[in-house]
């Protein structure tokens, strides 16, 4: 059965959660005049992905017919806290830059391991670049 190895699994899992990170911080930026609103990052990847392994459960969607459904994992967000405005309003924008280049520096992570074993299965199989 052919079924994606664990590193490969890691690094996409990688790759959303710095998808929807960067998703959090753009919202946060969109909201920084807001009054009252509390900017929200991600939970850290390592304590997500451990509570959320990628399992696949089956789907009916016809009685002669079956297929896999892999579930997504879902991301928490928690309260940053901070230092409110005079609005309540707790987004520092130099914060989430900062956030922001973490969540990119992430996903350029993802993306080279991702890379880096496809061209070692490759390389495995004989195909080469």
């Amino acid at each position: 059965m052919l079924d994606a190895p664990y590193l490969l699994k890691m690094a996409q899992s990688l790759a959303r959660h710095a998808g929807a990170r960067q998703a959090q911080i753009a919202k946060n930026i969109a909201n920084a005049d807001t009054p009252g609103y509390r900017a929200r990052d991600l939970v850290e990847f390592s304590e997500t992905y451990q509570q959320s392994k990628t399992r696949t459960e089956l789907r009916s969607t016809r009685q002669a017919h079956m297929e896999i459904q892999v579930s997504r994992p879902r991301f928490d967000t928690i309260d940053l806290g901070g230092q409110a405005s005079p609005n309540g309003n707790t987004v520092a924008i130099e914060a989430e830059m900062v956030r922001g280049t973490d969540a990119k520096s992430s996903h350029d992570l993802a993306l080279s391991v991702y890379k880096s074993s496809l061209d070692i299965l490759r390389t495995s199989l004989g195909k080469g670049r």
